[in-house]
């Protein structure tokens, strides 16, 4: 039975499809859905703290200052960002109130999830956490447990956010793994591919590894096959990389066109022979999870490459419904481009492989019932247990 819940979101990020595609799912399935921003975009949460509900102040005055005493000298930077931010809670806390809200919804396990305990323990409603990637793998499991230890249940996207949760001490019993769904009727399946052309997409940033693309580009081209790498998104390493370009020799070979949209991004996809996504672990843990682009290239029937420093094993085996290759290894990916891009039956038999892959695992119309099911279990009290017999004498 749909219930009015709250989507709190840090940013308006014009890269999180996923969370847009599942908000309009829900709609559409009569959930009252209301988004709020702590940082940019329309329906930024104020910084009211007068506006907490009169009847909650006092919950949310002790909740603060649990949370301020268990941050305060663990984590002073956590601790002064989440005072900041108080009044922002007390007008989520209120917003919730007002529209009588059952759950509270946090994406991602940062602010958004300080926001959202703190205004679910003002009011005595519960609040979930959808957690990604960045927002596990670069904290410590310690403060990863504490934010989320208030959380009645947690949706993890892979397996490997799954058990970065659970090595926080969260009870795994009240995590589920749900993947992002894509809506298959706006991802028409073409096997057509053209001769040469290589693409990335995504942010230019290091753990993307579009320098090992470089490389292994530079590498093809000594080899003497032809071929064209359009290179789509911008980022804080975008001059880097032209420049990298440029010093190899690469300026017929590579073209970097910057952002595109989700529209732009689906055309640049069908119009690739593969699409290559050369990601690799940073240090402080950083890594991609199981890319949406990668899924929304192998939905419209364009194959793709990209390393086991991520989550993508989990979905992808190697030769199989697609190609996997270790991180920051040039050899290795130039060798598996060069291969894909002159077997066309190799490339067709990827593509049809990777669309069954989507089609069995993450069909938006599947996977938004599972997070339908996810937020009934969080507002479902659990069942008392059963009175043990006693055995008379």
């Amino acid at each position: 039975m749909p219930y009015p819940i709250v989507y709190l979101l840090d940013r308006n990020a014009a890269s999180e499809t996923f969370i847009r595609r599942e908000i309009d799912l829900l709609q559409r399935r009569n959930w009252p859905v209301l988004i709020r921003y702590v940082t940019s975009g329309s329906n930024v949460l104020k910084f009211a703290l007068g506006a907490c509900p009169r009847t909650g102040r006092g919950r949310f005055v002790r909740a603060a200052c649990r949370r301020l005493l268990a941050e305060g000298f663990r984590s002073p930077v956590t601790a002064c960002r989440i005072l900041k931010r108080l009044p922002q809670a007390a007008s989520l806390a209120a917003l919730a109130a007002e529209t009588e809200c059952r759950l509270i919804h946090a994406q991602f396990a940062g602010l958004t999830a300080e926001l959202a305990a703190l205004a679910s323990q003002t009011l005595g409603i519960p609040w979930t956490c959808a957690v990604h990637a960045r927002d596990v793998f670069t904290v410590s499991p310690r403060l990863l447990g504490r934010r989320l230890r208030s959380a009645a249940a947690v949706a993890a996207c892979s397996r490997a956010a799954a058990e970065a949760v659970t090595a926080a001490g969260y009870p795994p019993q009240q995590i589920a793994v749900i993947h992002h769904g894509l809506p298959l009727n706006d991802f028409a399946f073409d096997s057509i591919q053209p001769d040469g052309v290589i693409l990335f997409v995504g942010r230019l940033e290091a753990k993307k590894g579009v320098d090992t693309l470089l490389h292994a580009c530079a590498l093809l081209r000594g080899r003497g096959v032809p071929f064209t790498c359009v290179i789509a998104g911008e980022g804080p390493r975008r001059k880097d990389l032209t420049r990298l370009s440029d010093r190899l020799g690469l300026a017929e070979n590579v073209v970097f066109i910057g952002w595109q949209s989700p529209e732009e991004t689906r055309y640049h996809i069908m119009d690739a022979s593969i699409l290559v996504l050369p990601s690799r672990r940073l240090s402080n843990g950083d890594r991609d999870g199981i890319a949406n682009v990668l899924l929304e290239a192998m939905a419209l029937g364009t194959p793709v490459l990209t390393t086991t420093a991520g989550a993508a094993p989990e979905v992808l085996t190697d030769q199989v419904n697609g190609l996997l290759v270790p991180p920051d290894d040039p050899v290795a990916l130039a060798d598996a481009l060069a291969q894909a891009l002159t077997s066309k039956s190799q490339l067709l038999r990827l593509a049809q492989a990777g669309r069954a892959t989507i089609e069995q695992h993450f069909d938006g119309s599947k996977t938004i019932s599972e997070i339908e099911a996810f937020f009934q279990r969080a507002v479902t009290p659990p069942s008392p247990e059963p009175p043990v017999p006693t055995i008379s004498a």
